[in-house]
């Protein structure tokens, strides 16, 4: 994976962050101890610039340290364990692990037509891929860059071939709760 700070100042560059960012006062360490997980570097130095928004008009980032660590371990296991439910019924269409579960998925943002993109939680944090769970499409493969980096390129047209990106024209962030 690229270098994430340039790929931060360059997505700063291209899509500057909201005026008046939407922070949260939790601490990282608060975070890390309820998820028993650190979080990628990268996510972190970009919330602390972009607090929770909205990406083109499409894609919602909160910034996890608006509630309580607790609430956001609670949330991090109620998605695992709907997705781990629906695995459970249909394998074939829900392939992956679930957080906890060694290398599943980590929830960081999701889209208005209800997809979620997050982490595949294998390795170190600042090596976990991102990865899109559809909704309307079929499950694609990971997508081997940072958040930042995976914002960056599709902010500038990539849309990894996948087709529930939507080709973003123009790219704006706009503080969103």
């Amino acid at each position: 994976m690229a270098d994430d700070q340039t790929s931060l100042e360059r997505l700063i560059e291209r899509v500057p962050p909201p005026k008046d960012p939407i922070l949260g006062s939790a601490g990282w360490e608060q975070l890390r101890s309820a998820l028993s997980t650190a979080l990628p570097s990268d996510y972190m130095r970009f919330l602390e610039r972009y607090g929770s928004c909205e990406f083109g008009e499409w894609l919602g980032i909160t910034d996890p340290r608006e509630v309580s660590a607790g609430d956001i371990a609670q949330d991090a296991i109620r998605t695992g364990d709907e997705y781990r439910e629906l695995r459970d019924d249909h394998p074939d269409m829900y392939p992956l692990a679930a957080w906890p579960e060694p290398g599943g998925f980590l929830l960081w943002g999701n889209t208005i037509d209800g997809d979620d993109i997050g982490w595949l939680t294998e390795g170190e944090p600042d090596d976990w891929p991102v990865i899109i769970l559809p909704r309307h499409f079929d499950q694609g493969p990971p997508i081997p860059v940072t958040m930042t980096e995976f914002l960056l390129s599709w902010s500038m047209g990539n849309t990894f071939d996948r087709p529930e990106l939507p080709n973003l024209d123009e790219v704006h962030c706009r503080a969103w709760r």
